[in-house]
């Protein structure tokens, strides 16, 4: 099986800004990409989230306030929308050709341009949203485990906060992260699954966060 890897070379980016460029130039091609081999992080994030919801008895409003951080193309936008959230959606994404492309699916209403930054807040407002989701953004290149504080910051008292990532990435990173902010009362771990493949062997890390 062709792996992501040797799809994309994203793992080539040295820094930001290349990687900025990369998906500048390669936004046309990518849905392509991530089909022919099966990639799988948005639909496991919304599985995760029915799982979740039917578990915790926690609720999501189906009309509620959704935020996609690094929206990409909007592949997660369509999962959300499959999902039956009818409410409003805003996306967060750097990446002009990448948000053309989403623009058109008619599911966005504001963009942020803004790159998540481990020591600086994006121009998305706080407390704002009932869901804040990334799929396949967070990594150990520049949406690193540092960032995922702004993304909480962005989720409403009592919201939720979704991601579905690499399972390579989240031990001694991401994990300890969130064990910092559970341990400030920022956020309770209320699901985290490692168990579905995300790609060619490679296990999906899925996990959510209540903001206290």
């Amino acid at each position: 099986m062709t792996s992501f890897d040797e799809v994309d070379k994203i793992d080539d980016a040295k820094n930001s800004a290349e990687e900025l460029n990369y998906y500048e130039r390669t936004a046309g091609d990518y849905e392509r990409r991530v089909k022919s081999i099966n990639f799988q992080a948005s639909e496991l994030c919304f599985k995760a989230l029915k799982v979740f919801e039917e578990e915790t008895g926690i609720s999501i409003p189906k009309d509620g306030k959704f935020i996609d951080v690094g929206a990409g193309t909007g592949l997660s936008g369509e999962q959300l929308r499959i999902a039956g959230f009818t409410g409003v959606v805003d996306a967060l994404e750097p990446v002009d050709t990448m948000f053309a492309l989403a623009k058109e699916k008619g599911i966005y209403s504001t963009r942020y341009p803004d790159m998540l930054s481990p020591d600086k807040e994006t121009s998305v407002p706080g407390k704002a949203y009932d869901l804040v989701y990334s799929c396949s953004v967070f990594t150990n290149r520049s949406a690193t485990c540092e960032c995922l504080p702004e993304a909480v910051r962005m989720a409403k008292n009592g919201g939720v906060i979704a991601v579905a990532m690499n399972g390579d990435h989240w031990e001694g990173t991401f994990d300890l992260v969130v064990r910092r902010m559970e341990d400030e009362k920022i956020v309770e771990l209320k699901y985290s699954d490692a168990s579905e493949e995300l790609f060619g062997g490679t296990k999906a890390r899925v996990f959510i966060l209540n903001k206290l």
